[in-house]
């Protein structure tokens, strides 16, 4: 038995019966009512073990558990794992619990789905029947895939009867439904979240629209089987699509995925999806993992490892696409008898949709199918798959048709090694018995892409070939090799340590006519790119962007003063006033004598101007001067001028007297307005999770330019996922809810001597109050370390913030997790302002607060 545990296994001996599928059929079988297998195994050395456990034959799902004894006098976690989900569920044998024998104090847990630690809360929405049902073998809902802890996939009907598949996850869904949206809506085809009648929808539980009739991968061979688990269509009994029909739709499947990765960018908005993966440091972090289970195999990885790295390296930036980010067949959704017109394949389960180079997606297409030809086969595959040919074919005409150039070759050999390497451990997730020869298998294959993809590859200093149909296909293990290797037996490894390129957003950048042009503001965009706002020597403010060279570097464009082809209305607006505010493409303002004009992309204005009005009348009952709203257009929004100077004017004039008394009438009716909260949607909702998804997203961009700050690789996004992890862990029915601005700061917080005033309500919502005095709070931190606010007048705010925090009793955990929170989003925001990047720096140090 010793040979299927890892090298770690002595720190959790449980691990010892949940690994043995007798032993473990020994102490649950006959209560579970059959014989016992695990799969989908989660394993943290020395802490915990958590598996899919199926039972036979009844087909029964559950799951089992082991975690490290507690310390003396503590509750431990199997203890709070059994409780809460016996009291979830209502039954003492929702949760079996058993003693390991011959390990004393060391003890398995075997519990319904419904009573999963992550994922029972999620499922409890769906209803209690269910809840404690699923998984059973009566259940009337189809399980598809249970994945514990971490992914939910079953089948049920909404109130009119239509089928609906539902994921549920523990995790709030990483990309937003209205970004699937939109990218259906601009004809790319991907299956877009739905909202059934009578199914509750929230961060944790989405509902998809039942599609086709099974995938790419289930209509494909014999041995591919039935459709994959999340697909939402029927099994099938066996391959009934002619083969020059499945090569047909992989092609097509090829356009599609080149849709998505050219015409995407277009759909995504600043904050929505993350950054392109940094190969070197995940594979560091799967090699560091790989180490827990076997060194010898760790040590081989990590070797191969540094050559898929230094392969990567050197293929260059090129542009950066929208990828689906783990693409293979099984993600592919086809319906063969659509109705014309109708689409016949949707690209589905996008969850990990991200920024990144196209080979990315094609080398995970090429990574699975060749893991599966070898799993089916039993050896190495001598060639890669017609399918992948196929689907590389379609994507290389389709991007040719819009413009682009498909990636070369050696490109996807090593992004197939890369995926490659990170499935190695799939096999003991799987908990397969020899999975240390599987494993073993997987890295040589890894090995023998980069061999193929070295012989390949073609120096990017040359211009890359016309487009063209990029060939899959692996030599034989046994063909002849060319090149240096041959004479020099193993193939070297490269050192994989290369100098970083930051893109530094400079201070000053040139206009069309060489006149240098002072850099206010900027702010990250899709495909790399970074939008200016800037000064000229006349003081006025310009707009425009720095974007990436397909052969390196960058390249800034200006656009005249107040012109912005997507502000069609900003040019007659600045003639009546002074520009004050241009983001190109997004957003400006104008300020004239008697208002201030918004103008705001086409589609904006109206959900500005609504929200506007409503907070006017709320701010106004609680004390406030809050702008009116006096006009409204399909691009604009006119607002009233207020009196006053702004905290942030009277603070950085050291106006001590005034300053102290705008925090006092300001911690008066704050208060009144937060807890002012309107009938259910009259506001947005802004849930933690929601606040979450903001920080991971402005993590990603500072990761996505290296150098801005110092940070080691993913240093950034790992402590933004430790944050957000705290946002979202108080269930939402526990935390408090009042009116939110959402960017409240002392900029937005006006005196006259007597009243207070509040500025721009445009992302104002109902949420936790901890948000908005977490905000402040931080802002305050903020300007003292930017020499604009001395430190007693510091307290002076704080005093304030602390006071309406205790008459809110917003709990001071609440606050402290937001504050950190707030702490990374602006470190991350003002590394990309010259002036502040040194700021920036303090914050993310905590040398800030």
């Amino acid at each position: 038995m010793t040979g299927r545990l890892p090298d770690s296994w002595a720190g959790l001996p449980a691990l010892e019966v949940l690994l043995d599928a007798a032993r473990l059929t020994g102490l649950f079988g006959q209560e579970l009512g059959g014989s016992l297998r695990t799969s989908s195994l989660r394993y943290k050395p020395g802490v915990s073990a958590v598996a899919r456990l199926d039972v036979a034959p009844t087909g029964a799902v559950h799951w089992v558990a082991a975690f490290a004894p507690p310390a003396a006098g503590r509750t431990g976690k199997l203890d709070k794992a059994v409780a809460r989900g016996r009291r979830r569920l209502g039954t003492d044998d929702a949760v079996l619990v058993r003693d390991v024998p011959g390990r004393p104090g060391h003890r398995l847990a075997v519990g319904r789905i419904g009573a999963d630690l992550d994922l029972g809360g999620p499922l409890s929405q769906l209803g209690a029947d269910l809840a404690r049902d699923l998984g059973g073998p009566a259940q009337r809902h189809r399980l598809l895939r249970f994945n514990p802890r971490r992914r939910l996939v079953l089948t049920g009907h909404d109130d009119d009867g239509a089928t609906v598949v539902t994921k549920l996850t523990a995790r709030p869904a990483p990309v937003g439904a209205d970004l699937l949206a939109r990218l259906a809506a601009a004809g790319i085809p991907v299956l877009a979240p739905t909202d059934p009648a009578g199914l509750p929808r929230g961060p944790h539980v989405l509902h998809y629209p039942w599609f086709g009739d099974g995938d790419l991968a289930g209509l494909g061979s014999p041995e591919r089987g039935a459709p994959g688990p999340d697909v939402p269509g029927p099994d099938l009994p066996g391959p009934d699509l002619p083969a020059s029909d499945l090569l047909g739709t992989a092609a097509e499947a090829g356009a599609a995925l080149a849709r998505l990765h050219l015409l995407g960018p277009e759909q995504v908005e600043a904050s929505r999806v993350p950054a392109a993966v940094d190969p070197a440091a995940r594979l560091g972090a799967l090699a560091a993992d790989l180490a827990d289970l076997d060194a010898g195999l760790a040590e081989r990885f990590a070797r191969t490892a540094q050559a898929a790295a230094a392969a990567l390296a050197a293929q260059g930036e090129g542009p950066a696409r929208l990828l689906h980010g783990d693409f293979s067949a099984d993600q592919v959704l086809v319906h063969r008898a659509a109705a014309a017109g109708a689409p016949r394949l949707l690209l589905a389960d996008l969850d990990r949709l991200r920024a990144g180079a196209p080979a990315d997606d094609l080398g995970c297409f090429l990574a699975v199918e060749l893991l599966t030809a070898q799993e089916a086969a039993g050896a190495r595959p001598a060639v890669g798959t017609a399918l992948a040919e196929a689907l590389s074919g379609g994507y290389g005409r389709a991007a040719t048709a819009l413009g682009a150039c498909p990636p070369a070759r050696a490109d996807v050999l090593a992004w197939a090694a890369f995926h490659v390497l990170g499935r190695a451990a799939e096999p003991f997730r799987a908990t397969a018995p020899g999975w240390r020869e599987a494993t073993a298998g997987r890295l040589e294959l890894a090995e023998r892409l980069l061999r193929a993809a070295r012989r390949d590859a073609v120096p990017h200093a040359v211009p890359r070939t016309p487009p063209h149909p990029v060939p899959h296909s692996l030599p034989p293990a046994d063909a002849p090799r060319t090149g240096p290797s041959e004479a020099t037996g193993p193939d070297p490894v490269p050192d994989i340590s290369r100098d970083i390129s930051p893109v530094i957003v400079p201070e000053t950048v040139p206009d069309a006519d060489g006149r240098p042009l002072r850099v206010r503001r900027a702010w990250p965009a899709a495909e790399a790119r970074i939008l200016l706002e800037l000064e000229d020597e006349q003081g006025r403010v310009r707009a425009g962007e720095s974007v990436p060279r397909p052969r390196g570097g960058r390249e800034v464009r200006v656009a005249p003063h107040a012109e912005d082809p997507r502000l069609p209305g900003l040019a007659s607006a600045a003639a009546g006033g002074r520009l004050v505010v241009h983001r190109w493409g997004r957003r400006a303002v104008v300020a004239a004598p008697d208002r201030y004009v918004k103008l705001l992309a086409r589609g904006k204005a109206e959900r500005v101007a609504a929200i506007s009005a409503r907070l006017h009348g709320l701010g106004t009952a609680a004390g406030f001067a809050v702008p009116a709203v006096l006009a409204a257009a399909g691009d604009r929004v006119e607002f009233s001028v207020l009196p006053g100077r702004s905290l942030h004017e009277l603070g950085a004039a050291g106006d001590g007297p005034a300053w102290r008394a705008a925090w006092e009438v300001w911690a008066r009716h704050w208060p009144v307005l937060a807890t002012a909260v309107p009938g259910t949607g009259e506001l947005p909702e802004h849930t933690a999770e929601d606040e979450a998804r903001t920080l991971l997203g402005w993590a990603a961009h500072l990761e996505s330019f290296p150098g801005l700050l110092r940070a080691a690789p993913g240093a950034v996004a790992a402590r933004a996922e430790q944050i957000a992890g705290r946002l979202v862990a108080l269930p939402a029915d526990r935390r408090a809810r009042a009116v939110l601005h959402r960017d409240l700061h002392d900029q937005q917080l006006l005196f006259d001597g007597a009243r207070a005033g509040l500025l721009d309500f445009d992302t104002a919502a109902v949420g936790e109050p901890a948000l908005d005095l977490a905000n402040l709070a931080v802002h305050l931190d903020l300007r003292v370390a930017q020499g604009l606010l001395a430190p007693e007048l510091r307290t002076a705010g704080r005093a304030a913030v602390d006071e309406v925090g205790r008459r809110l009793a917003v709990d001071p955990d609440r606050l402290a997790v937001h504050a950190e929170a707030t702490r990374l989003r602006l470190a991350c925001v003002y590394a990309f302002r010259p002036r502040w990047r040194a700021v920036a720096q303090q914050l993310l140090d905590g040398r800030a607060s």
